[in-house]
């Protein structure tokens, strides 16, 4: 029998039938060796070795929870890597049903139906993402995340009652966590309560002054009401840098866009998009600027958004 590849490179660099001795299910030193072969490729971005081996592993041992758990989260780190949105979304399709078959094998555990619940949802599985949320939190009931994101996903399907339910639970559970109110904000606007959305959105500020992204929901807010002023007054009152999130600009950018500033959204936007780096930031700068009246940035940004691979 040949000597036990142990390590990421050197298990990819093995014939079929080298890995599969390589690769013993029955042996859990080369369990454990293989396991950890996974882990180092993953820890050191060197994914597609972490794929090669966690694929194989899942191969040979398919009743293996570990393996498909492993390979479920190196998914995710190609879909949160992957350069082009068909990979991403390959990558999430599979990490959704990765987990998935870990939930079946393994022992109920919390922090895995979270993490299966959180994929499901990123593919649209959105009755499987809400049953996942519920289980995990029935396992682990002081924890304020599982009811979280399960009202979360239920918002998403505009099942308001029932996410407002599963929402303050979350909120009793940790009364200091700003984000179920932030939820229960959101689920105001969509419910055309702008003044309880904003009521409710100053109060989740309150609770933690320094995320910034705590914000938004007041912009959001604040919008409805066509409080233009106040939103640049909250936003801008950031430093420059803390701005610069997706989110933050398309706010600000709004504001100066509903009070005929088309000039200052386009350049605020501008902003996002040179960090950001997408051809589709670059294509809405474009457009922000011919709405703006200014055909020599959009020009411009016309040009950024093609050397970023975008075809008009």
């Amino acid at each position: 029998m040949p000597a036990l590849c142990i390590t990421a490179a050197s298990l990819v660099g093995c014939d079929r039938g080298a890995s599969e001795k390589a690769i013993n299910p029955h042996d859990p030193a080369a369990m454990r060796a293989t396991i950890s072969a996974i882990e180092s490729a993953l820890h050191s971005d060197r994914l597609s070795d972490a794929l090669a081996i966690a694929t194989r592993l899942t191969e040979v041992a398919p009743n293996s929870c570990d393996a498909f758990e492993l390979l479920a989260r190196v998914e995710i780190a190609i879909s949160l890597d992957g350069r082009t949105a068909t990979i991403q979304t390959a990558a999430r399709q599979s990490a959704a049903h990765a987990y998935g078959r870990a939930v079946e094998l393994c022992p109920p555990n919390a922090g895995l139906l979270n993490a299966a619940g959180v994929a499901a949802q990123t593919i649209g599985e959105m009755e499987a993402a809400i049953d996942y949320f519920a289980r995990a939190g029935a396992l682990d009931p002081t924890n304020c995340q599982h009811p979280l994101f399960q009202g979360l996903a239920l918002a998403q399907l505009d099942r308001f009652n029932e996410a407002t339910a599963v929402l303050t639970t979350a909120q009793s559970i940790d009364p200091t966590s700003p984000w179920p109110i932030a939820a229960l904000s959101a689920i105001a606007l969509h419910t055309d309560d702008p003044e309880r959305a904003l009521t409710l959105a100053r109060e989740a500020r309150v609770l933690d002054p320094r995320m910034n992204e705590l914000r938004v929901p007041e912009a959001k807010a604040l919008r409805r009401l066509g409080r233009h002023q106040e939103i640049l007054t909250l936003l801008l009152a950031l430093e420059p840098s803390a701005r610069l999130s997706e989110a933050i600009t398309w706010e600000i950018a709004a504001a100066h866009d509903a009070l005929g500033n088309r000039g200052e959204g386009a350049l605020a936007w501008g902003k996002w998009a040179e960090q950001c780096g997408s051809a589709q930031s670059a294509v809405d700068a474009a457009r922000r600027w011919d709405e703006a009246g200014d055909p020599i940035q959009a020009h411009t940004w016309r040009r950024v958004a093609r050397q970023r691979g975008w075809r008009e």
